[in-house]
């Protein structure tokens, strides 16, 4: 079964410690996966590290992430 959504909380690095609300949808889940997770195929049920998700989130946002918290998935 393949995620069609997930929502997860960005903690930035920067001087105010602020935090972000993102939601990824299926098409971006799918791109992640082929993009930085080498060896997975995104039409498969496939676990993503937290570290891919920081990386995905600093190359959209051009910020980097001390962490990548994931709030819920739909499916």
């Amino acid at each position: 079964m393949k995620a069609k959504r997930i929502d997860v909380t960005i903690h930035w690095s920067d001087e105010f410690n602020s935090m972000s609300f993102y939601t990824m949808y299926k098409d971006e889940i799918e791109e992640m996966i082929c993009n930085y997770e080498v060896g997975n195929q995104a039409h498969l049920f496939t676990h993503v590290t937290e570290r891919t998700l920081k990386w995905w989130m600093w190359d959209i946002h051009c910020r980097e992430p001390v962490a990548v918290i994931v709030d819920s998935i739909k499916y």
